[in-house]
């Protein structure tokens, strides 16, 4: 059982560092800091790698709160606590699988657009590009919400 805590919470902890890290210091340096062309090629290397820890880590904390904690054992706060686990996962899942890659393909074909400098399409995918990408944010902000949660459930146990 040490071993399983042990993993659960390194993963917890990387992951959701890495989260708070990508989402609040390095994507607004690099864009504040970047052109926006070369900005967009560099997340395109680095959301790859992100996503794989994502899963990664979301999976062995799922599988690893359920070995931790048998769900004929719950209790409220756990049903708190795995919930706000699966909305991690799945919300990343979403980003990555579905969202993701059509924010980074509208950035392809906007940049495609701009240097055909065919004005309505650099508007239309612009328009698209914009709403794809609320989509991304208000799902990585699902995930930074229910991570905090987490963690503030984590918080309680250790200080009760």
């Amino acid at each position: 059982m040490p071993v399983l805590r042990f993993i659960h919470f390194f993963a917890f902890v990387f992951w959701y560092g890495i989260l708070v890290y990508f989402t609040f210091i390095q994507a607004p340096l690099l864009f504040k800091t970047l052109p926006r062309d070369l900005f967009g090629l560099v997340q395109s290397k680095l959301f790859p790698a992100y996503y794989i820890l994502n899963y990664v880590c979301g999976t062995a904390l799922v599988v690893t709160y359920h070995l931790i904690h048998p769900l004929k054992n719950y209790v409220p706060q756990d049903c708190v606590k795995i919930t706000a686990l699966c909305l991690m996962l799945l919300f990343s899942l979403g980003q990555g699988l579905w969202i993701g890659p059509k924010v980074g393909e509208l950035r392809v074909q906007r940049e495609a657009a701009e240097q055909a400098k065919d004005q309505p399409q650099v508007e239309a995918l612009t328009r698209a590009f914009g709403k794809a990408h609320g989509i991304s944010l208000l799902f990585n902000f699902v995930v930074v919400a229910a991570g905090t949660l987490y963690l503030v459930y984590l918080f309680k146990e250790w200080n009760p």
